[in-house]
Protein backbone atom coordinates (compact mmCIF):
# COMPACT_ATOMS: atom_id res chain seq x y z
CA UNK A 1 0.00 0.00 0.00
CA UNK A 2 1.77 3.04 -0.77
CA UNK A 3 1.88 6.72 0.87
CA UNK A 4 -1.40 7.67 -1.39
CA UNK A 5 -3.80 4.92 -0.04
CA UNK A 6 -2.46 5.18 3.49
CA UNK A 7 -4.04 8.78 3.36
CA UNK A 8 -7.41 8.17 1.90
CA UNK A 9 -7.44 5.41 4.30
CA UNK A 10 -6.91 7.91 7.22
CA UNK A 11 -9.22 10.60 5.73
CA UNK A 12 -11.70 7.91 6.04
CA UNK A 13 -11.17 7.07 9.59
CA UNK A 14 -11.73 10.36 10.53
CA UNK A 15 -14.90 10.34 8.84
CA UNK A 16 -16.43 7.65 10.10
CA UNK A 17 -15.42 8.88 13.72
CA UNK A 18 -17.06 12.17 12.92
CA UNK A 19 -20.06 10.56 11.70
CA UNK A 20 -20.17 8.40 15.30
CA UNK A 21 -19.44 11.48 17.25
CA UNK A 22 -22.67 13.39 15.48
CA UNK A 23 -24.66 10.46 16.21
CA UNK A 24 -23.50 10.04 19.65
CA UNK A 25 -24.66 13.61 20.30
CA UNK A 26 -27.89 13.43 18.60
CA UNK A 27 -28.17 9.95 21.06
CA UNK A 28 -27.82 12.32 23.97
CA UNK A 29 -30.02 15.24 22.90
CA UNK A 30 -29.37 19.17 23.74
CA UNK A 31 -27.45 19.80 26.99
CA UNK A 32 -29.88 21.32 29.22
CA UNK A 33 -28.44 23.77 32.73
CA UNK A 34 -28.61 22.05 36.18
CA UNK A 35 -31.96 23.17 38.37
CA UNK A 36 -30.79 26.02 40.48
CA UNK A 37 -33.04 25.08 43.21
CA UNK A 38 -34.94 22.04 43.43
CA UNK A 39 -36.40 20.26 47.04
CA UNK A 40 -40.13 18.56 48.04
CA UNK A 41 -41.48 21.78 49.30
CA UNK A 42 -44.32 19.53 51.10
CA UNK A 43 -41.59 18.36 53.66
CA UNK A 44 -40.76 22.08 54.37
CA UNK A 45 -41.16 23.42 57.94
CA UNK A 46 -39.83 26.38 58.28
CA UNK A 47 -39.26 29.63 56.13
CA UNK A 48 -36.85 32.52 56.98
CA UNK A 49 -36.70 35.63 55.36
CA UNK A 50 -33.80 38.45 56.12
CA UNK A 51 -33.23 42.29 54.48
CA UNK A 52 -30.64 44.03 55.58
CA UNK A 53 -31.56 45.61 58.91
CA UNK A 54 -35.26 42.78 59.97
CA UNK A 55 -35.45 39.22 59.34
CA UNK A 56 -38.87 37.47 60.15
CA UNK A 57 -39.22 32.87 60.53
CA UNK A 58 -42.27 31.31 59.83
CA UNK A 59 -42.84 27.59 61.07
CA UNK A 60 -45.00 25.11 60.55
CA UNK A 61 -46.31 23.42 63.45
CA UNK A 62 -48.92 20.59 63.38
CA UNK A 63 -49.57 21.36 59.48
CA UNK A 64 -50.52 25.21 60.42
CA UNK A 65 -48.19 27.87 58.94
CA UNK A 66 -47.28 30.18 62.49
CA UNK A 67 -45.62 33.85 62.95
CA UNK A 68 -43.14 34.15 65.51
CA UNK A 69 -45.58 35.32 68.07
CA UNK A 70 -47.80 32.11 67.66
CA UNK A 71 -50.29 34.28 65.05
CA UNK A 72 -51.61 32.05 61.82
CA UNK A 73 -50.05 32.83 58.89
CA UNK A 74 -51.23 32.99 55.16
CA UNK A 75 -50.69 29.13 54.23
CA UNK A 76 -51.48 30.04 50.58
CA UNK A 77 -48.91 33.28 50.76
CA UNK A 78 -46.51 31.06 51.88
CA UNK A 79 -46.89 28.06 49.01
CA UNK A 80 -46.78 30.34 46.51
CA UNK A 81 -43.48 31.55 47.65
CA UNK A 82 -41.83 27.80 48.31
CA UNK A 83 -43.52 26.57 44.82
CA UNK A 84 -41.46 29.52 42.95
CA UNK A 85 -38.29 28.27 44.77
CA UNK A 86 -38.76 24.52 44.06
CA UNK A 87 -38.63 24.86 41.20
CA UNK A 88 -36.75 27.74 40.49
CA UNK A 89 -34.75 26.23 37.10
CA UNK A 90 -32.82 29.74 36.67
CA UNK A 91 -31.54 28.66 32.90
CA UNK A 92 -27.68 29.58 32.45
CA UNK A 93 -26.14 31.11 34.61
CA UNK A 94 -25.89 34.73 33.96
CA UNK A 95 -22.61 35.92 35.83
CA UNK A 96 -19.88 33.82 37.57
CA UNK A 97 -17.71 36.97 38.67
CA UNK A 98 -17.55 38.10 41.90
CA UNK A 99 -17.43 41.81 41.01
CA UNK A 100 -20.66 41.03 39.17
CA UNK A 101 -22.59 39.46 41.92
CA UNK A 102 -21.63 42.42 43.76
CA UNK A 103 -23.17 44.63 41.43
CA UNK A 104 -26.37 42.23 41.15
CA UNK A 105 -26.28 42.29 45.00
CA UNK A 106 -26.17 38.62 45.84
CA UNK A 107 -23.25 38.60 48.18
CA UNK A 108 -22.73 38.17 52.28
CA UNK A 109 -21.76 41.95 52.17
CA UNK A 110 -24.86 43.37 50.24
CA UNK A 111 -27.89 41.47 49.17
CA UNK A 112 -31.69 42.65 49.19
CA UNK A 113 -33.28 39.09 50.76
CA UNK A 114 -31.40 36.27 52.49
CA UNK A 115 -33.82 33.20 51.96
CA UNK A 116 -33.87 29.59 53.36
CA UNK A 117 -35.52 26.79 53.57
CA UNK A 118 -35.65 24.12 55.80
CA UNK A 119 -37.42 20.62 56.41
CA UNK A 120 -35.96 19.41 60.53
CA UNK A 121 -32.49 20.50 60.79
CA UNK A 122 -31.48 20.04 56.92
CA UNK A 123 -31.24 23.31 54.40
CA UNK A 124 -32.87 22.63 51.61
CA UNK A 125 -32.32 26.09 50.19
CA UNK A 126 -30.13 28.87 50.89
CA UNK A 127 -29.59 32.04 48.77
CA UNK A 128 -29.15 35.60 48.37
CA UNK A 129 -31.93 37.79 45.98
CA UNK A 130 -30.81 41.02 44.88
CA UNK A 131 -31.51 43.10 41.84
CA UNK A 132 -34.05 42.49 38.67
CA UNK A 133 -33.48 42.02 35.45
CA UNK A 134 -36.71 42.27 34.35
CA UNK A 135 -40.49 41.65 35.06
CA UNK A 136 -41.03 39.01 37.66
CA UNK A 137 -37.27 38.10 37.58
CA UNK A 138 -34.53 38.61 40.14
CA UNK A 139 -30.82 37.47 40.28
CA UNK A 140 -30.38 34.99 42.85
CA UNK A 141 -26.82 33.04 43.84
CA UNK A 142 -26.50 30.32 46.68
CA UNK A 143 -25.12 31.75 50.31
CA UNK A 144 -21.90 29.48 49.56
CA UNK A 145 -20.88 31.05 46.26
CA UNK A 146 -21.03 30.38 42.50
CA UNK A 147 -22.90 31.68 39.39
CA UNK A 148 -25.23 33.96 39.64
CA UNK A 149 -28.81 32.94 38.07
CA UNK A 150 -31.86 34.90 36.85
CA UNK A 151 -35.28 33.43 38.56
CA UNK A 152 -38.72 33.55 38.12
CA UNK A 153 -39.55 35.70 41.55
CA UNK A 154 -40.13 39.02 43.03
CA UNK A 155 -38.50 40.41 45.86
CA UNK A 156 -41.82 42.21 47.37
CA UNK A 157 -43.05 38.32 47.65
CA UNK A 158 -40.26 37.78 50.45
CA UNK A 159 -41.51 40.42 53.66
CA UNK A 160 -39.92 40.82 55.73
CA UNK A 161 -43.12 42.19 58.03
CA UNK A 162 -45.56 40.60 60.23
CA UNK A 163 -48.70 41.83 58.45
CA UNK A 164 -47.40 40.95 55.02
CA UNK A 165 -47.63 37.73 56.39
CA UNK A 166 -50.57 37.40 58.58
CA UNK A 167 -53.48 35.28 57.89
CA UNK A 168 -56.06 38.03 57.66
CA UNK A 169 -59.26 35.26 57.79
CA UNK A 170 -58.08 34.31 60.83
CA UNK A 171 -61.42 35.51 63.04
CA UNK A 172 -63.70 33.92 60.35
CA UNK A 173 -65.59 31.21 61.53
CA UNK A 174 -65.48 27.62 61.31
CA UNK A 175 -68.63 26.28 58.79
CA UNK A 176 -71.38 27.69 59.47
CA UNK A 177 -73.24 30.18 61.90
CA UNK A 178 -76.26 28.95 64.20
CA UNK A 179 -76.31 32.03 66.29
CA UNK A 180 -75.26 35.30 66.86
CA UNK A 181 -75.47 37.51 70.15
CA UNK A 182 -75.07 40.98 70.56
CA UNK A 183 -74.33 41.03 74.46
CA UNK A 184 -77.18 42.53 76.47
CA UNK A 185 -79.13 43.39 73.29
CA UNK A 186 -80.34 40.38 71.29
CA UNK A 187 -79.49 36.81 70.09
CA UNK A 188 -80.75 35.74 66.38
CA UNK A 189 -81.20 31.67 66.13
CA UNK A 190 -81.44 30.09 62.66
CA UNK A 191 -83.63 27.43 62.41
CA UNK A 192 -84.36 25.90 58.75
CA UNK A 193 -82.63 28.49 57.20
CA UNK A 194 -84.79 31.34 58.96
CA UNK A 195 -83.83 34.05 61.33
CA UNK A 196 -85.21 34.67 64.19
CA UNK A 197 -85.15 36.35 67.94
CA UNK A 198 -86.44 35.67 71.09
CA UNK A 199 -89.59 37.89 71.21
CA UNK A 200 -90.81 36.67 67.92
CA UNK A 201 -89.94 40.61 66.37
CA UNK A 202 -90.12 40.14 62.43
CA UNK A 203 -86.82 40.68 60.85
CA UNK A 204 -85.63 41.60 57.70
CA UNK A 205 -84.35 38.14 56.44
CA UNK A 206 -82.13 39.46 53.39
CA UNK A 207 -80.57 42.15 55.67
CA UNK A 208 -80.10 39.38 58.82
CA UNK A 209 -78.06 36.96 55.99
CA UNK A 210 -75.83 40.29 55.11
CA UNK A 211 -75.08 41.30 58.80
CA UNK A 212 -73.65 37.59 59.39
CA UNK A 213 -72.16 37.34 55.69
CA UNK A 214 -70.01 40.36 57.57
CA UNK A 215 -68.56 37.81 59.93
CA UNK A 216 -68.51 34.53 57.75
CA UNK A 217 -66.17 37.06 55.12
CA UNK A 218 -63.98 38.82 58.28
CA UNK A 219 -61.15 40.37 57.40
CA UNK A 220 -58.20 41.91 59.27
CA UNK A 221 -55.77 44.12 57.35
CA UNK A 222 -52.92 43.81 60.70
CA UNK A 223 -51.60 43.01 64.20
CA UNK A 224 -53.26 45.67 65.58
CA UNK A 225 -51.00 48.09 68.21
CA UNK A 226 -53.89 50.90 69.76
CA UNK A 227 -53.62 50.76 72.99
CA UNK A 228 -57.75 49.60 74.02
CA UNK A 229 -57.15 48.69 77.91
CA UNK A 230 -58.85 52.20 78.45
CA UNK A 231 -61.59 51.66 75.85
CA UNK A 232 -65.23 50.81 76.56
CA UNK A 233 -65.93 48.17 73.87
CA UNK A 234 -68.20 48.96 71.41
CA UNK A 235 -69.98 45.78 71.33
CA UNK A 236 -68.93 41.92 71.94
CA UNK A 237 -70.55 39.66 69.42
CA UNK A 238 -70.82 35.82 70.72
CA UNK A 239 -70.88 33.58 67.69
CA UNK A 240 -72.04 30.39 67.59
CA UNK A 241 -70.73 27.41 64.74
CA UNK A 242 -69.25 24.55 64.06
CA UNK A 243 -66.60 24.40 66.41
CA UNK A 244 -68.57 25.55 69.65
CA UNK A 245 -68.98 29.28 70.42
CA UNK A 246 -66.42 32.35 70.32
CA UNK A 247 -66.50 36.08 71.67
CA UNK A 248 -65.26 39.28 69.50
CA UNK A 249 -64.79 41.93 71.36
CA UNK A 250 -65.10 45.28 68.64
CA UNK A 251 -63.80 48.56 69.63
CA UNK A 252 -63.50 52.15 68.42
CA UNK A 253 -60.20 53.96 69.49
CA UNK A 254 -61.53 57.74 68.83
CA UNK A 255 -58.22 59.35 69.31
CA UNK A 256 -56.93 57.21 66.02
CA UNK A 257 -60.06 56.74 64.71
CA UNK A 258 -59.08 53.37 64.72
CA UNK A 259 -61.34 50.09 64.93
CA UNK A 260 -59.83 46.96 66.74
CA UNK A 261 -61.30 43.26 67.49
CA UNK A 262 -59.95 40.47 69.69
CA UNK A 263 -61.21 37.09 69.47
CA UNK A 264 -61.07 35.02 72.43
CA UNK A 265 -59.94 32.37 70.34
CA UNK A 266 -56.76 34.17 69.22
CA UNK A 267 -53.48 36.05 71.04
CA UNK A 268 -53.85 38.71 69.50
CA UNK A 269 -55.74 42.43 69.04
CA UNK A 270 -56.24 43.28 65.21
CA UNK A 271 -56.50 46.02 63.48
CA UNK A 272 -60.09 46.86 61.36
CA UNK A 273 -60.45 49.09 58.36
CA UNK A 274 -63.22 51.49 59.07
CA UNK A 275 -65.82 50.41 56.78
CA UNK A 276 -66.11 47.07 58.01
CA UNK A 277 -65.62 47.67 61.85
CA UNK A 278 -68.70 50.06 61.67
CA UNK A 279 -70.74 47.75 59.79
CA UNK A 280 -70.31 44.94 62.23
CA UNK A 281 -72.35 46.66 65.08
CA UNK A 282 -75.65 46.46 64.28
CA UNK A 283 -78.85 47.41 67.18
CA UNK A 284 -81.87 45.51 66.44
CA UNK A 285 -83.85 47.86 64.74
CA UNK A 286 -81.33 47.80 61.99
CA UNK A 287 -82.63 44.18 61.20
CA UNK A 288 -86.07 44.60 60.98
CA UNK A 289 -88.26 45.92 57.87
CA UNK A 290 -88.22 48.94 57.25
CA UNK A 291 -92.26 50.00 56.87
CA UNK A 292 -91.79 48.37 60.64
CA UNK A 293 -89.19 51.16 61.60
CA UNK A 294 -91.12 53.78 60.24
CA UNK A 295 -94.27 52.40 62.29
CA UNK A 296 -92.20 52.31 65.73
CA UNK A 297 -91.06 55.54 65.08
CA UNK A 298 -94.10 56.69 64.06
CA UNK A 299 -96.01 55.05 67.19
CA UNK A 300 -93.28 56.69 69.17
CA UNK A 301 -93.90 60.07 68.05
CA UNK A 302 -97.23 59.85 68.39
CA UNK A 303 -97.89 62.40 70.65
CA UNK A 304 -96.59 65.02 68.44
CA UNK A 305 -98.42 63.84 65.50
CA UNK A 306 -101.65 65.98 65.08
CA UNK A 307 -104.85 64.27 63.47
CA UNK A 308 -107.53 65.88 61.11
CA UNK A 309 -110.22 66.32 64.50
CA UNK A 310 -107.16 67.66 66.28
CA UNK A 311 -106.87 70.20 63.35
CA UNK A 312 -110.67 70.66 63.30
CA UNK A 313 -111.34 71.10 67.18
CA UNK A 314 -107.84 73.94 67.11
CA UNK A 315 -109.72 76.09 64.18
CA UNK A 316 -113.12 76.18 66.23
Amino acid sequence: MNMKQYLLVALLVVQVLIVVAIWLLGLQGPKVPEPFLEFDMGTVDRLSIASSDESISLTRVDDVWELPDGNPADERKINRVLERLADASGDWPVATSESTAKRFEVTKDGFQKHISVFADDETLADIYVGTSPSFRLVHARAVNGGPVHAIEFANHDASTTPNSWLDKSLLRPQGSISSLERVDSYVLSKNEGVWSVADETELDQSEVRDYIERFETLSVFELSESDVTETEPSAQIVITDDDGSFTLTLYYVESSEDWVVHSDREVSHYGLATYIGSELVKDLEDLVPEDEEEAESSSEDGDAVMTVEDITDESE
